[in-house]
């Protein structure tokens, strides 16, 4: 699939029209020094008493140096305009009035195009598919025909999926079908031994088969499709941590509360090691520090930046699909803890509830903090919804819960205008350290770990 789209422009400096073939994707101010090199001999230096250079459309629209030609939708053709920051560019006249007013109305908002046609009729589709999992939930007991009828249905999402991908060579619609196939093996899989066992009935050896059908038909769907990888990452990774969970709950000496404390905790304390798990997964290509004067003379040929982009695109699904996996995990045992209501397992609650916040810090990209902050925002809504109301709805939760709003709020509006200190930094970087560490005691208190060990001593 290609990366880098190339346009064709004309620009015009002050002294001289030049026909350029551009980047799209790069950034305007990345290309403006080549510009100005070719439009004319000390055009740079020239630039400077009146503010520099800018890029304008004939309307006088400035192009901004963060952007891109794509951002700005130029096509093949267009002329650009090389002129001073601060030249006055007149406004346009027109003599239509009904023309205008379409342009501002296309301005104030996006138009419908074929684009969302697309999104639309495949949102749709998936929503439509999702929602026969409903019938599958009303269909028993007894659960192997509909567990049958489930397992059937992912199957064939994933071979409509592979097919879309490979023969008709649109990856994008084949991942969204191979993706709703997901929610349909997880619940064949869970019903497959259910029985006549009510919904509520359901307990850990169906969660390990519910997560053994997700973890394969991932897999599957990462095989077939190979597209948006992070998608079938994160349900390989939530599945892996099903079929965990789901055998520890089995175990006597963990029960239900243990394995959710288990699988919360390590989400939490095993985070810091899944940026180094994909980047040596993805084989990103690593500088490596000289160690000698050998090291420093000897010139070693640098990988092609397709080779490296590459890498760096493997290694942010690989990040991306481990956290979301690991959070979709996360969530249920969170909710799980709070339901104990044992005072081991509240403490340990809050602590994984302070520790995702303070992790989602530590990762700019945008499905991946979203991620930290959902399990977050889940885990708070557990205990606002538990212990905050058993202790008193208008006494306790109400002045709490506005507290906390009005302070999120504060926050919010206060990191958008200008960023935190190092300070703060450096102090949310130890607190979460010391969550982390407190994290392990927390959970053997939750398995009984200290009881027993009293017990041994009499």
């Amino acid at each position: 699939m290609p990366t880098i789209g190339l346009v064709r422009v004309t620009v015009a400096a002050p002294a001289r029209r030049v026909d350029l073939t551009l980047p799209e994707r790069s950034p305007i101010a990345e290309l403006l020094p080549g510009l100005l090199q070719h439009a004319g001999e000390h055009l740079a230096d020239q630039g400077v008493p009146n503010g520099g250079w800018v890029l304008r459309r004939p309307d006088g629209t400035v192009l901004g140096g963060a952007s891109t030609l794509a951002t700005h939708r130029v096509l093949d053709g267009e002329v650009l305009n090389l002129v001073p920051a601060r030249t006055e560019w007149p406004e346009l006249e027109y003599d239509d009035l009904v023309a205008a007013i379409a342009a501002g109305a296309e301005r104030a908002s996006s138009a419908w195009d074929p684009r969302h046609t697309r999104r639309a009729g495949l949102v749709a589709g998936a929503v439509g598919a999702l929602l026969a999992l409903v019938a599958v939930a009303f269909a028993g007991p007894p659960w192997p025909g509909p567990a049958a009828w489930a397992l059937g249905a992912a199957l064939l999402l994933l071979i409509a999926g592979t097919a879309l991908a490979r023969a008709m060579g649109d990856a994008g619609a084949g991942s969204v079908l191979a993706a709703a196939a997901l929610p349909f093996a997880f619940a064949g899989g869970g019903l497959l031994f259910a029985g006549d066992r009510p919904l509520t009935g359901l307990g850990a050896p169906q969660l390990i088969a519910a997560g053994a059908a997700l973890l394969l038909a991932a897999v599957l769907g990462l095989l077939g499709v190979v597209d948006r990888p992070a998608l079938f990452i994160a349900g390989s990774t939530s599945g892996l941590l099903a079929v965990l969970g789901g055998w520890l709950a089995t175990m006597d000496t963990f029960g239900t509360t243990g394995a959710a404390a288990v699988i919360a905790g390590s989400a939490l304390a095993f985070s810091p090691l899944l940026a180094p798990l994909s980047i040596r997964a993805a084989r990103m290509p690593i500088p490596v520090l000289p160690r000698g004067t050998a090291d420093l003379l000897r010139d070693e040929p640098m990988p092609s930046r397709a080779a490296v982009y590459a890498t760096v695109v493997r290694a942010d699904g690989l990040l991306t699909g481990l956290v979301c996996g690991a959070v979709i995990a996360a969530v249920p045992s969170l909710v799980l803890l709070v339901r104990d209501g044992g005072t081991s397992a509240l403490v340990l609650a809050i602590l994984l509830t302070v520790g995702f916040t303070l992790r989602a810090r530590l990762h700019p990209v945008l499905a991946q903090r979203v991620a930290w902050l959902l399990a977050a925002g889940s885990g708070a809504t557990a205990l606002a919804l538990g212990p905050l109301l058993a202790a008193g709805p208008l006494t306790v939760a109400g002045p709490v819960l506005f507290g906390l709003s009005t302070l999120i709020v504060v926050i919010g509006l206060r990191r958008s205008t200008q960023p935190s200190s190092p300070r703060w930094g450096r102090y949310a970087e130890l607190l979460e350290m010391a969550l982390v560490l407190a994290v392990v005691p927390v959970v053997c208190a939750v398995l009984g770990l200290y009881g027993y060990l009293r017990g041994l001593g009499g």
